[in-house]
């Protein structure tokens, strides 16, 4: 484990992108320590971020929490992507009360259940949260109750636009963990389905509405609608015969797409 008290050198990262090495004896000069102390520094690994301690001729570099990583690739966003976040951002803002839901099937007869109601949040859009040791997830669209309660009635709630791709592995298994370790609910919006799949409703004259999805990640699992995937007959396709462990996070992964998603790209 690297030694996190004193640093020999810091690697100072300049606004163009550029980097220069800078070494802990060069802080004994009181302008080099004024000039780079709110400078983006970090350890030569760049695992760590680094901070100029005063000490005169002393003068050190120290560590203070890890340098963590976006686990996101950086993907394309297509117009469409980015429309459909600022619609519901836009929406979400605008509205009082917003029902999250799905439609379920009764006697060939849909109706609507509720995922979760959402009332006085606060959203933005691409949202950084630390996810691990080393690393954070950006959401596309993340919000939170305006007084920061997070419960199982009040969830934290990311919307996450699905357009030319889905999440990796890695950023799925993070949203599964996150949602079993928090309140968190992730539903994802498929922007050229819409509105068949998935839609903003207006609902009558109170400044209400809702969202509707059909996949949606809540308790650790990837739902369709009422049934979690891992729980859903799928006999129907003959086209897909393979056993899948769903203890297996690679498989589930797998099965999400193969069975979900994949004809929606």
């Amino acid at each position: 484990m690297a030694k996190r008290f004193k640093y020999s050198e810091g690697i100072v990262v300049l606004k163009g992108g550029d980097e220069i090495v800078l070494k802990a004896h060069e802080l004994k000069d009181e302008g080099i320590r004024i000039k780079y102390k709110d400078a983006d520094i970090f350890d030569p690994s760049k695992t760590y971020r680094l901070f100029i301690r005063s000490r005169g001729e002393s003068s050190h570099f120290y560590a203070r929490g890890r340098s963590r990583k976006n686990i996101r690739s950086d993907q394309y966003r297509s117009e469409l992507h980015n429309e459909t976040i600022s619609s519901l951002e836009n929406y979400l803002f605008k509205k009082e009360r917003v029902r999250l839901l799905y439609y379920a099937w009764e006697y060939k007869k849909k109706h609507k259940e509720t995922i979760t109601s959402i009332k006085d949040y606060l959203f933005q859009k691409d949202v950084k949260q630390i996810c691990g040791e080393a690393s954070y997830i950006v959401f596309d669209l993340f919000g939170i109750s305006n007084n920061l309660t997070s419960t199982n009635n009040k969830p934290q709630v990311a919307i996450e636009i699905v357009d030319t791709h889905f999440c990796e592995i890695e950023t799925f298994n993070i949203l599964r963990d996150l949602s079993v370790r928090s309140s968190l609910v992730v539903l994802f919006y498929y922007a050229k389905h819409a509105p068949k799949l998935n839609q903003m409703h207006n609902i009558g004259e109170n400044n209400n509405g809702e969202i509707r999805v059909q996949h949606y990640i809540q308790d650790g699992s990837f739902w369709v609608g009422d049934e979690r995937i891992e729980e859903k007959d799928y006999s129907y396709l003959e086209t897909y015969n393979t056993a899948t462990d769903f203890n297996n996070s690679d498989q589930y992964y797998r099965a999400v797409r193969e069975l979900e998603v994949d004809k929606l790209l």
